[in-house]
């Protein structure tokens, strides 16, 4: 999958009992102690500290509940952990999970939905539900309609490009798919190119397998409708091809291990379109050689059909009463706007909330790149909710390969991916 990396509207002006919501939870008198475990995967880099910092403040907050944290290295060792203590009967009262993982917890009856909660006498107000952004609002549900996850480390795409190689030439970012293409196109000269992908592979999709789906959006397509992948709409075709257009021309290189920001750090292309984590990184790599600046990614007719990342935090069915309401005041504060600012100043991952962005003024006054992100939150969309999409965002990585790398017929590899998609749908 995409990588979340260690560092890292509309309505900006937010009534002020929403941005003053109480800094550190609300503390709760208990007459018993009870204990959490939160099985999770930010092990490293600032991950681990802010995230111990946050524990430690909802533990003074709130006497009486202590929080376990359970670090696995990577989000493959969380699966396969989480996969086999619900086998074993012994899951942890709350994870991180990306929505397809939800899904099948919930096939499973592994977790609880969160509405009860979420609505119930120790939840949120309507005021502070209207301050998430929609996109990340619109991730915690499952398709029966209940919301089934709470928001935790979230991240989006943007573009990181070379300001001076553009100026050089005399050409403006472009805000739209069909700009970007005459400027890629302009650009692809004097040995240099406009952009490298990482298409990914058929067990491991890359960032380059979701700009393209990212792109299919902005197209006007879907990923998925009625319960049922749709990998092969003229929107997809139509992307795709875009994409083999690019190639073809030059102005787009296919490579592994992050080329964009290899290529962008070298000063051989002027692009690369990845996610905001990992912002330091493309920073590093470009190592104050020219002027890098962020810009949001370009827009189709519906849209940047942005593709949100990160994950959400589950409750596990196998944890008491109170361990589950102690785990819903832990993950409600963790989305305050004073919590998930600091989140996002600690890490660069993004704040779930739109409240949280006054807090981070002064932040964002020096990297102002987190509001270009967290602003895409808005209208961002998450991975479709279902067991398979492992299976069909493979496929569609699998589809990238047959036409970017062989040069194979858009309209021929995305049906062969849709009939695999849709078997594994069905059951097959």
């Amino acid at each position: 999958m995409h990588r979340h990396r260690a560092l890292v509207l509309p309505g900006l002006v937010v009534a002020a009992a929403v941005v003053t919501l109480a800094a550190y939870g609300s503390t709760t008198k208990r007459d018993s102690t009870v204990t959490i475990t939160f099985m999770e995967a930010m092990s490293s880099g600032k991950q681990k500290p802010a995230l111990d910092l946050l524990t430690s403040r909802f533990e003074r907050a709130n006497p009486g509940i202590t929080v376990n944290l359970i670090a696995e290295p990577n989000y493959g060792v969380l699966q396969q952990k989480e996969q086999a203590s619900i086998a074993a009967g012994a899951p942890p009262t709350i994870a991180q999970a990306y929505e397809n993982w939800a899904a099948g917890y919930a096939d499973a009856q592994a977790i609880i939905p969160l509405d009860g909660y979420v609505h119930g006498k120790s939840g949120i107000t309507a005021a502070e539900q209207s301050a998430f952004w929609k996109g990340v609002w619109k991730d915690l549900y499952l398709p029966d309609g209940k919301i089934w996850m709470w928001p935790f480390n979230k991240s989006d795409y943007v573009v990181y490009y070379n300001a001076d190689m553009l100026q050089k030439a005399g050409l403006a970012m472009p805000k739209t798919w069909v700009q970007y293409a005459t400027v890629a196109k302009q650009l692809t000269k004097n040995g240099n190119w406009a952009e490298s992908m990482d298409t990914g592979t058929l067990s491991a999709p890359a960032n380059g397998t979701y700009v393209y789906l990212s792109i299919v959006r902005a197209f006007g397509g879907t990923w998925v409708a009625n319960g049922k992948p749709t990998l092969d709409t003229t929107a997809g075709i139509k992307a795709l091809g875009y994409l083999a257009d690019l190639k073809k021309a030059g102005a787009l290189q296919i490579g592994t291990n992050y080329p964009g920001q290899t290529a962008l750090g070298a000063g051989r292309s002027a692009f690369d379109l990845s996610t905001v984590a990992g912002y330091p990184y493309v920073l590093g790599a470009v190592g104050g050689k020219f002027s890098m600046k962020v810009a949001p990614m370009p827009s189709g007719r519906n849209g940047q059909g942005n593709s949100l990342q990160g994950t959400n935090i589950v409750i596990f069915s196998k944890s008491s009463t109170a361990e589950r309401a102690a785990a819903w005041e832990y993950m409600k504060f963790l989305s305050e706007p004073r919590q998930t600012a600091y989140w996002a100043e600690a890490t660069g991952y993004l704040p779930v909330t739109r409240a949280a962005l006054p807090i981070m003024k002064g932040y964002i006054a020096t990297h102002p790149y987190q509001q270009i992100a967290a602003q895409s939150l808005q209208t961002a969309g998450g991975s479709p909710p279902y067991a398979w999409w492992t299976t069909a965002v493979g496929q569609v990585a699998q589809a990238m390969q047959a036409v970017l790398d062989n040069g194979g017929d858009p309209a021929h590899a995305l049906a062969t991916a849709q009939q695999k998609a849709l078997a594994a749908a069905n059951g097959g």
